[in-house]
């Protein structure tokens, strides 16, 4: 069995659903700070609220999260998946949160071919306001934000798969790529921070940049064909 680990936002989605849903307000008007000491997702709490306080409804937010595309490839790869799926389990991690993903994986219908997301959970208040929580409380990686350590996450399922195939983009992805084993493959997206990460960090893994997600699913043909391979060999 291969697991399919993926971020969401700039992998399996061409943009950051975070960024994408200010527009549908003036974000000249918004006066809220990041704070590297509150962190992520309390800064996109308070954005929420100050959402609500404009006028700002969940059919705005929606309609501006519907705008966006899949990453080019990306289409073609969860259709090779969704044939495959007998062999090939899906699972995003993501720093966005319930309700984005949900939304788009359910507007894009992956819903049959995503096996679980592990994000902030979020979710809509009688009041109109998007209220959001962390994924966890991490105090076992310094590497990572408090919110999450996708490593961790990572740890959870690799034993049970004979290969992993992690694709990401950002620095928050780096931590799960080093804890790949020679077996695995790493899929960091060309010219975004985790490639640059990558240039100078040792990993056990085989590395495979990609632009367009036809590589990942090239990548993907690889692996499956040696998986296949293997339980034939067994049988006989």
């Amino acid at each position: 069995m291969i697991l399919l680990m993926m971020d969401f936002d700039h992998t399996i989605v061409n943009g950051n659903t975070d960024t994408k849903i200010l527009d549908a307000v003036d974000i000249s008007t918004l006066t809220v700070t990041y704070s590297h000491e509150e962190g992520w997702t309390k800064y996109m709490q308070n954005i929420f609220r100050q959402l609500k306080e404009r006028r700002v409804r969940k059919e705005d937010m929606e309609r501006s999260l519907k705008e966006m595309a899949l990453t080019d490839g990306m289409k073609e790869l969860f259709n090779f998946v969704r044939k495959n799926s007998s062999y090939v389990k899906v699972v995003i991690v993501s720093d966005s949160n319930s309700w984005f993903i949900g939304t788009l994986i359910e507007h894009f219908k992956l819903d049959d071919v995503i096996t679980k997301i592990h994000t902030n959970p979020a979710k809509w208040g009688i009041n109109g306001t998007l209220h959001l929580t962390p994924y966890t409380n991490n105090t076992r990686c310094d590497k990572c934000a408090k919110n999450m350590c996708k490593g961790l996450i990572l740890l959870n399922y690799r034993d049970n798969y004979s290969n992993v195939i992690y694709v990401g983009d950002g620095g928050n992805d780096l931590c799960p790529v080093t804890k790949l084993r020679g077996e695995d493959i790493a899929c960091p997206r060309e010219e975004y921070p985790l490639m640059r990460k990558l240039s100078n960090t040792e990993v056990a893994c085989r590395v495979v940049p990609w632009s367009n997600a036809k590589a990942i699913r090239a990548v993907l043909e690889d692996v499956l064909e040696s998986v296949k391979l293997s339980s034939w060999c067994h049988v006989v």
